[in-house]
């Protein structure tokens, strides 16, 4: 028994000592904030690289070159003998790129980080706008504006929201190699509207996924979303001030923020009555539906090749994939509609998923 007692301690100290350099290792990153102005360029020339190592950096892969940094995403550094290496968190994808320099030596691409991930609740009252009431307990522009997106299609605007309104969400931290680098999908929420709340829960569909409810599938809104994630960056402004131009011009749209080469699905069963490009729409389709109204889809990054005048499409049917042509910033899809030759607000119109995630939605339904 002594024997056996006194083998088991040995094998202990011997794991526990094994594991100690893995341990030590993962400690040697150290998180460092994305600070107001910082880009991959100047954050690189604040660690020591020159300006053909710069180049050699962004040569190294296309991604660089689109990688998107807030202030509430860090990176992680870690410093050896001779060498240096930078990882990368893209801001709102799930994109990651290893950087490391080592003496004359220069190497960048892209990985799988390898996320520890853990959840955070998080809970408070309106006071103000909704988005500043969230931002004041969470200083997170990316969980923000996810909160936001999970009740696009239920309120008007945020002026909805009674003063004093209750809401709450569970949020994902993801760690890497010990250290925090950014928040990731808004899991849960719940938010007074009107007095009663609305809980919603993210629901991953593929590479994407919808906030929804069960009372979402009693929806009789006569169009389904034209993506399979619903991020928006702007919603329909009768007078906006525009990025690009800087004149005060209507946004008679929605904006769903996606990656270049997202698919874009027909809503509903329609024609093809005009596509084509020109120089603020970049490409474009233009369906006309049995209801009368149309819908439009701008900046797209290619078209279908079996759109022509006349074709008929079917809900769900793939048209085109989300791009930046025309004028236009970062990659999005500029969807619209139109109703008796005026523009209105899409979120009056669209339901709250696509067409292919019904049935998947249903059958969770049913399930619970």
């Amino acid at each position: 028994m002594t024997f056996h007692l006194a083998s088991i301690v040995s094998a202990f100290f011997l794991a526990l000592t094994s594991y100690q350099p893995a341990l030590a290792s993962a400690n040697t990153f150290t998180a460092k904030p994305v600070r107001l102005g910082d880009n991959l360029l100047s954050i690189l020339r604040q660690h020591g690289f020159s300006e053909k190592e710069r180049e050699q950096v962004l040569a190294a892969d296309k991604g660089l070159r689109t990688l998107f940094l807030t202030l509430d995403t860090r990176y992680l550094v870690r410093r050896a003998s001779g060498e240096i290496e930078l990882r990368m968190f893209d801001s709102q994808t799930s994109d990651a790129f290893r950087i490391l320099k080592k003496g004359p030596s220069v190497q960048a691409q892209a990985y799988k980080p390898n996320y520890k991930i853990s959840l955070t609740r998080v809970e408070g009252r309106v006071y103000g706008s909704l988005l500043g009431s969230v931002l004041a307990k969470i200083n997170s522009n990316w969980v923000a504006t996810r909160f936001m997106d999970a009740y696009v299609f239920d309120m008007a605007s945020s002026r909805d929201v009674a003063r004093g309104a209750r809401f709450w969400f569970t949020v994902e931290k993801k760690y890497e190699a010990g250290q925090f680098v950014k928040y990731g999908e808004v899991l849960q929420t719940s938010l007074e509207v009107d007095g009663t709340p609305v809980q919603k829960r993210f629901v991953r569909y593929k590479d994407g996924g919808v906030f929804f409810s069960a009372q979402d599938l009693s929806d009789e809104k006569p169009f389904y979303a034209p993506v399979e994630y619903i991020k928006v960056a702007s919603r329909f402004k009768p007078n906006r001030l525009h990025p690009i131009t800087k004149r005060l011009q209507p946004h008679l749209g929605i904006d769903f923020e996606l990656p270049v080469g997202d698919p874009v699905f027909a809503p509903r069963k329609g024609i093809v009555v005009r596509y084509g490009n020109n120089r603020a729409a970049g490409n474009y389709i233009v369906l006309l539906h049995s209801n009368g109204m149309e819908t439009s889809y701008n900046h797209l990054h290619r078209i279908d090749k079996r759109i022509r005048q006349g074709l008929r499409v079917s809900a769900g049917e793939k048209i085109g994939e989300v791009g930046c042509t025309g004028y236009c910033t970062r990659a999005h899809l500029h969807f619209a509609v139109k109703k008796k030759g005026r523009m209105v607000d899409p979120v009056k119109y669209i339901k709250a998923y696509p067409h292919q995630m019904q049935a998947f939605l249903e059958e969770r339904v049913a399930s619970n």
